[in-house]
């Protein structure tokens, strides 16, 4: 009995294999065989925009100071590079950031910027930032920076701004308690 079912579905199975063979149809031809296309492309080569980052322009370039830390205040030196002169770039191109999330750099709200205020000195410019920006910062740390931002059109809000950016020229103050040992270190950081 056991025998006649293994035949009997054997049989099935070739039956249906054979009727899958004759059902199948074949390939059709279609009018995209023929077809060629003698015309060339060609592309262009894109390259990236390179914004100059800004030059220290003192020795020391940067000063972490206040009296007994009640106000405390940085003072960057800084330069636009000769590139960016030449490229158009002014002081209204710069952007000044702080340490705020992560280690990372993000530009200072507008709401802040009261805080922060350039002047011209000499051949370039000094930037101080001063009250909420540096507040509770006995004994403590921050990291400011300040970067040019390609002039051209900003991207309309909600959007991210998404113009091309320099890296940071950075200060890193450190402030002592009472005022002691104030210290500030100029460097850069990358912007993306």
């Amino acid at each position: 009995m056991k025998r006649a079912a293994g035949r009997m579905t054997a049989a099935l199975v070739g039956v249906a294999a054979l009727l899958g063979v004759v059902l199948v149809p074949s390939a059709q031809q279609t009018e995209a065989t023929p077809w060629s296309d003698q015309e060339l492309a060609a592309a262009s080569t894109v390259t990236a925009l390179n914004v100059p980052e800004l030059l220290p322009n003192a020795t020391p370039a940067c000063v972490a100071s206040g009296l007994l830390n009640l106000a405390p205040e940085v003072k960057i030196w800084w330069k636009l590079p000769p590139a960016a002169v030449a490229a158009g770039y002014t002081v209204a191109n710069a952007e000044y950031g702080q340490i705020v999330n992560q280690g990372l750099l993000e530009p200072i709200l507008s709401n802040l910027l009261s805080n922060v205020s350039t002047t011209t000195s000499g051949d370039g410019y000094v930037t101080t930032i001063s009250g909420t920006l540096l507040a509770n910062l006995l004994g403590g740390k921050k990291t400011l920076g300040i970067r040019l931002v390609y002039p051209g059109p900003a991207t309309p809000a909600p959007s991210p701004d998404n113009r091309w950016r320099s890296d940071w020229l950075v200060a890193n103050a450190e402030f002592g308690a009472l005022s002691i040992n104030n210290k500030c270190t100029i460097g850069t950081a990358p912007s993306y």
